[in-house]
């Protein structure tokens, strides 16, 4: 399936067409993830290491069998709209609109959250934080994407290759301290069902959003082989550094030290013995800087090309589909500023509940639509084939399914009230905005283009 516009709908590949390679789509995959393997991954440890381990492989199970079918998605239709245009294709237009506001929902509320995790660390860091940092760093956030999707990938692969390197630091750091006794001593909490349900919620911070690189595939200069490509290499790095970093921290220093820590490599680097080289923690605070400096740039830039992707297709108001001279969403960039700012006042761990509860419910829905396309579409062209095909989205949709429900029984409340919110909104959308009709830029091809 790729995307072929017709002769009038030049403006709908404006945003920075063919203008980022393979290199920088990774670097937005590692970007959209990699702040929370600094911290909020740890809170799983409560339920004990191992319960804590099989809760993190199967949610890297879910998360990487979904970037598969979502790389091999992005080769058959190359679109801006990511999830939500594949959600279209097989489900229809209310379908695909309602996945595609839950998830430029819960990437704009995301924002808010990362900017006050970053004002956190900043206080520690640089000695500066409250209100007119939040404001400098949004304004900051904004002005690099206007100047276009080249300029805000390479602050994007500066800040992830930083962060990157920070992680391994602190596993090659704290390894001299590492015992086996840490992981599965006698004294460590047994495995139960229980206690991987319990910290299913904290492991999926350690891969979550990644599948959210596909936003990219209508700015790749080759869309049927840069986003898998990308793709593929940013889970080859988040899942070399989830490894080291987990299994090195826990071990050199236990699960209880870490449990409850708001910053746990910091907490592991001041309770390891013997103590680590002295420029090691200043190092692994501003690798944490520059992680969420990174996944704060890459939710904008999905949450703003989902926004200009349903607004080109005449889902939302068209104004919000247009670009400056840079081939930037400026407006949407904006709307995603304005909405998202406001959130930094709400409460962590009410949007880390609503993020979950979006994302997982846009999976399993992503997921199905995979396993339809490839029964009803199986000529389409596909540059990319994922690894098992229909079984891999079978097994990640039911990991998806429980995660959903997980979500859903820690805040059954806010989990209702997001549902009749995105109903309404669709219903909205049906009466009033495509009152005139949509443009259909979606198109199959059974070649090769």
């Amino acid at each position: 399936m790729t995307a072929t516009p017709s002769p009038d709908d030049s403006h709908a590949l404006a945003v920075g067409e063919g203008r980022i390679g393979a290199v920088r789509i990774a670097s937005l995959g590692v970007g959209l993830v990699v702040a929370g393997q600094f911290a909020g991954w740890n809170y799983g440890l409560a339920s004990g290491f191992a319960s804590f381990a099989v809760a993190a492989i199967l949610m890297a199970v879910m998360c990487f069998g979904l970037a598969l079918c979502v790389a091999e998605l992005a080769t058959m239709l190359p679109s801006a709209g990511g999830l939500h245009a594949y959600c279209e294709e097989a489900f229809g237009p209310s379908v695909g609109l309602g996945v595609g506001l839950a998830i430029a929902g819960a990437l704009t509320a995301s924002t808010g959250m990362a900017a006050e995790f970053i004002n956190s660390y900043a206080a520690g860091v640089l000695g500066i934080d409250g209100l007119p940092l939040k404001v400098a760093l949004f304004a900051f956030i904004l002005a690099v994407h206007l100047r276009g999707v080249g300029e805000a990938l390479g602050v994007l692969l500066f800040s992830g290759a930083v962060a990157v390197a920070a992680l391994l630091a602190f596993a090659v750091g704290v390894l001299p301290s590492f015992s086996l006794a840490n992981l599965i001593g006698a004294g460590a909490a047994p495995l139960g069902l229980a206690g991987v349900f319990g910290a299913i919620p904290f492991a999926l911070f350690l891969f979550i959003s990644v599948e959210q690189t596909a936003t990219a595939a209508q700015e790749a200069r080759d869309p049927a082989r840069d986003v898998s490509r990308g793709m593929l290499a940013a889970i080859v790095i988040l899942l070399t550094t989830a490894t080291c970093v987990v299994v090195a921290g826990t071990g050199a220093v236990g699960p209880d030290a870490l449990a409850g820590a708001v910053d746990p490599l910091a907490a592991a680097l001041a309770a390891v013995d013997p103590a680590p080289p002295s420029w090691l923690h200043p190092v692994v605070q501003a690798g944490a800087v520059m992680g969420l400096v990174a996944t704060f740039f890459s939710l904008v830039y999905g949450a703003s090309r989902m926004i200009w992707a349903m607004a080109e297709e005449g889902y939302l108001p068209r104004v919000l589909g247009s670009t400056n001279g840079r081939g930037a969403p400026w407006i949407a960039l904006v709307l995603v500023v304005v909405l998202g700012f406001p959130s930094t006042v709400l409460s962590p761990d009410i949007v880390v509940l609503a993020m979950v509860l979006l994302l997982s419910g846009s999976y399993v829905v992503t997921l199905s639509a995979y396993i339809r396309l490839r029964r009803t579409r199986p000529d389409a062209y596909r540059a990319f084939h994922a690894p098992g095909g229909s079984l891999t989205a079978g097994i990640a949709l039911v990991l998806a399914m429980v995660v959903f429900a997980s979500a859903l029984l820690a805040g059954w409340q806010l989990g209702l009230a997001l549902i009749t919110a995105i109903v309404l909104a669709v219903a909205l959308d049906i009466t009033v905005v495509r009152r005139g009709g949509r443009t259909a830029p979606h198109s199959l091809s059974a070649k090769e283009p």
